[in-house]
């Protein structure tokens, strides 16, 4: 399993991330933690200047996603976050 880490150090499980050719929003899942956790802390732009995907000990780095499009919850509880870097 990868890991979302925040500009901050706090460590989120994932399963995917990427940027969309679409709309150009990074979007990523957020599996093992509570709505809560996952709002306050992905609205926070303090938190999300930076965000690092750690993956079997290689890093890769995404930075300027600040602005929070919010979230939504899968079928099998994965939460979706959405943020656009403006």
């Amino acid at each position: 399993m990868r890991t979302i880490r925040t500009a901050t150090g706090k460590d989120f499980d994932s399963t995917w991330d990427g940027v969309s050719t679409i709309d150009g929003a990074l979007r990523f899942d957020v599996v093992n933690a509570s709505l809560d956790e996952i709002h306050n802390t992905f609205k926070d732009p303090a938190e999300t200047e930076t965000l690092t995907r750690v993956e079997d000990g290689i890093e890769s780095v995404y930075t300027g996603f600040t602005s929070y499009r919010g979230f939504h919850v899968e079928d099998d509880g994965a939460v979706i976050v959405t943020l656009q870097s403006y």
